[in-house]
């Protein structure tokens, strides 16, 4: 797959599910404790872009990947401090506010990989791994499934799929 499919794909799953996390909200999905709604699996997607636009470029010119641990505890740590951050900060904000800063943190992260030499989108390379995993949004937008703080994924799957099953970060 070329480096512009790559990209056209990530837009588009992301496109998808902000359409299924406005969906799932209309549909009175919310948050429920410690599982996520729509606006908080939004928000932590949203969050993590912005950090990729400010470090993807230094892993690609040779800087170790930030924020990975090899520690599964520390790693688990890690992650639900900045998705907590991330979830905090976006307090109650309405939806579809949390889908532009989404929309917004995507395209910049898009523009930045598209500077990015072709070699870094080949299988094994950071970027492309890092892309191609998020990539799972796109066959993850249809359903009410909601993911907790530390990135698991909980409810049940819909007839189409599941609502979220990114990676845990």
């Amino acid at each position: 797959m070329s480096k512009e499919q790559l990209l056209q794909e990530l837009a588009e799953a992301f496109e998808q599910l902000i359409a299924a996390a406005t969906s799932a909200a209309q549909r009175g999905v919310t948050r429920q404790g410690d599982t996520w709604g729509p606006r908080e699996i939004v928000a932590h997607l949203a969050g993590w872009e912005v950090m990729a636009t400010v470090r993807v470029p230094h892993v690609a010119a040779g800087m170790p990947p930030s924020f990975e641990y090899t520690d599964e505890t520390q790693q688990t740590v890690m992650n639900a401090a900045i998705n907590a951050t991330i979830v905090t900060m976006v307090g109650e904000q309405p939806l579809d506010i949390v889908c532009g800063m989404l929309r917004q943190a995507y395209q910049r992260d898009v523009e930045m990989l598209r500077k990015l030499d072709d070699t870094f989108f080949h299988p094994g390379e950071y970027v492309y791994e890092r892309k191609t995993s998020l990539s799972i949004v796109k066959n993850t937008s249809k359903s009410s499934s909601s993911v907790t703080p530390d990135g698991g994924v909980r409810g049940s799957q819909s007839e189409n799929g599941t609502f979220m099953q990114s990676q845990r970060r």
